[in-house]
């Protein structure tokens, strides 16, 4: 298995370094810590995709859409577009 930092990581997926340290912290983001004390850790190169696959927020369908559209016309709200 192949490692990364989170400086890595961050360029490798063009975020914020301190954005990957966050998930991190929280325990959002898979990682190891190869060193005594909780420093330096170590991400697991898959561990983007794992993250990405379990936090994606889907989309509604376009039915729903057309729902909601229509509900926001019938009480005079703008059209989504």
């Amino acid at each position: 298995m192949n490692f990364e930092t989170p400086a890595q990581l961050a360029k490798r997926v063009g975020v914020p370094v301190a954005n990957i340290r966050h998930l991190i912290h929280d325990g959002l983001l898979d990682h190891i810590f190869l060193t005594p004390g909780k420093r330096n850790p170590k991400i697991p190169v898959d561990a983007w995709d794992k993250y990405l696959k379990n936090f994606t927020i889907r989309a509604a369908n376009n039915s729903d859409c057309s729902k909601q559209e229509s509900s926001n016309q019938q009480r005079g709200d703008a059209p989504m577009s």
